[in-house]
């Protein structure tokens, strides 16, 4: 059975825009640790540390007791489920960030969005995080600014990527290419299911550099190496029988998907597998979207069916290939295939 419990339990507080800002309040002022260390805690101690007025602050406690985050009037608790939630801080305080920085572009440019794409891109301010030509030059600012969104993204590739490896059998192969691969946290959990496994991660030099910080204390850092490059024009490295993009291609407009496609079969050893792990376009077939898709939202534009990857595979002589439809907080797609063997 495949475990998507973790992200399940985070969204559940995350599903109104004003009861997850209180709650990422709630975080940034101590309050849930506060709590956290404790069965429960005076009313008095929470106020003093909330630095508000009454009014606002009992207004504050509603929205974390509606959210079903605390429970109790004097003293307050933690509820069972969102201690179980906090269990996977690192989600949730990733995804109230990402969620908080993107709400303001679709808030302000709503109709961009849907009918001016060109004009979201130019004007929407998230953006400006994923600047890979701060990617380029290792430098203190650099690495500062980038880390920004390879934390995000590694966050969220701990959590989604047991979803994809769950339905991947990489048995009998030794040596994977993960392309646009981030911190190498898709390839770290690659080389833990597969002992006998070896990973290469190719991207920017900047996120290379954060990327060795990360796998650095695991068990897998020694096979798992980093290759500093630029795949818009750089060849990919030779000598691995599966390639792998994860989160990646939908980044990219349809012809440079295609073209970095292309150059990955062109790399792959003969006989040996792509692998392509991707979000599908959100479609949300009656039910409300929650505070937590806000986040992408604003890559609505970028996402594709499956069809795509599987007809671009066909053209470049791919065989077996093989789609599956995975859904975590939103649909997934994993397309599989086999380069021949002449």
């Amino acid at each position: 059975m495949i475990n998507i419990d973790p992200i399940r339990q985070v969204d559940r507080f995350l599903e109104t825009e004003i009861e997850s800002r209180a709650l990422a309040l709630a975080l940034s002022r101590g309050l849930v640790d506060l709590l956290a260390g404790r069965q429960s805690v005076a009313r008095s101690d929470i106020y003093r540390l909330a630095q508000m007025p009454e009014t606002a602050f009992d207004f504050f406690l509603q929205l974390l007791a509606s959210n079903g985050v605390v429970r109790g009037e004097d003293p307050l608790r933690l509820t069972p489920d969102f201690r179980e939630a906090l269990a996977h801080r690192d989600l949730l305080e990733a995804k109230l960030w990402f969620a908080n920085l993107a709400a303001p572009d679709v808030h302000g440019l709503f109709a961009e969005l849907l009918s001016d794409i060109p004009q979201f891109m130019a004007r929407a301010q998230v953006f400006e995080l994923f600047r890979y030509d701060r990617c380029m030059e290792v430098t203190p600012e650099n690495l500062s600014a980038t880390a920004r969104w390879v934390g995000y993204t590694s966050t969220l590739t701990r959590y989604e990527a047991p979803a994809c490896l769950d339905r991947l059998n990489l048995a009998g192969h030794r040596r994977i290419l993960d392309v646009g691969g981030n911190s190498g946290e898709f390839a770290r959990q690659i080389c833990e299911r597969n002992p006998s496994m070896e990973a290469t991660v190719f991207d920017l030099p900047v996120v290379c550099a954060l990327g060795r910080r990360h796998v650095s204390g695991s068990p897998q850092a020694a096979r798992i190496t980093f290759e500093e490059g630029d795949f818009r024009r750089d060849r990919l490295p030779a000598g691995h029988d599966i390639i792998s993009f994860k989160s990646v291609l939908h980044d990219w407009p349809r012809d440079d998907a295609a073209t970095f496609m292309r150059e990955a079969a062109a790399a792959l050893d003969p006989g040996g597998r792509m692998v392509i792990f991707e979000r599908m376009p959100i479609e949300p077939a009656g039910i409300r979207l929650p505070y937590s898709m806000v986040a992408n939202l604003v890559f609505l534009p970028f996402f594709r069916k499956p069809d795509f990857y599987a007809a671009e595979l066909d053209k470049l002589g791919f065989i077996d290939i093989s789609v599956q439809f995975v859904g975590i907080e939103m649909p997934f797609a994993l397309i599989t295939a086999r380069k021949k063997w002449q």
